[in-house]
């Protein structure tokens, strides 16, 4: 039977240096600086710390038989402990200037890469007589008009019948020889 002392003694440790390298985060992330932190200097304290808390862990307490369930219960614990971290340093400010700053850039070095490659297919689709994303854009607002411009035309026909319609109910209820009467009246 596997003692449980060492198996606490063992996430209790993993536990603070996993607390330890997350305030080493806050600190880097907290610190407003108008260049972007060193990536280096982002991770080092995390990963050093990490590195001497499994230093620490192994030389206090012998491996047990029951390896699988002591790393499925780290797996979960560092999931959590990482989900926390993560979620504690990117609720900061720092942390959205730095993204904001990150995606600019991003957006910046990208766009004439963009730039080129649409030219680029815009030039290959013209070699191969076929018609590019802005052509049929243009050709698919031009039907849309068309359909309006049916539309109102059919309104206008409409229109148009529905009085014609009224006109000849008006001239069907008249008296047959009313029409006779008016222009024999006028001689």
């Amino acid at each position: 039977m596997v003692d449980s002392i060492p198996t606490q003694q063992f996430f209790d440790m993993w536990k603070k240096g996993l607390e330890d390298s997350t305030q080493a985060w806050a600190r880097l992330l907290s610190q407003s600086t108008a260049a972007p932190p060193d990536p280096t200097a982002f991770w080092r304290p995390a990963v050093e710390q990490w590195v001497q808390t499994w230093a620490r862990m192994i030389a206090a307490s012998p491996v047990s038989p029951d390896i699988a369930t002591q790393w499925k219960q780290f797996l979960d614990q560092s999931i959590e402990a990482w989900s926390r971290a993560l979620g504690q340093a990117m609720n900061t400010d720092g942390f959205a200037q730095l993204l904001g700053r990150y995606l600019d850039q991003w957006l910046v070095t990208t766009a004439p890469v963009k730039k080129a490659a649409d030219q680029q297919i815009e030039a290959a689709l013209q070699t191969l007589n076929m018609a590019s994303r802005t052509q049929l854009t243009a050709v698919a607002r031009q039907i849309v008009e068309l359909e309006e411009r049916v539309e109102r035309v059919e309104d206008a026909v409409g229109a148009v019948s529905r009085k014609l319609d009224d006109v000849l109910r008006a001239v069907q209820k008249r008296p047959a020889g009313g029409a006779h009467e008016v222009a024999s009246k006028e001689r």
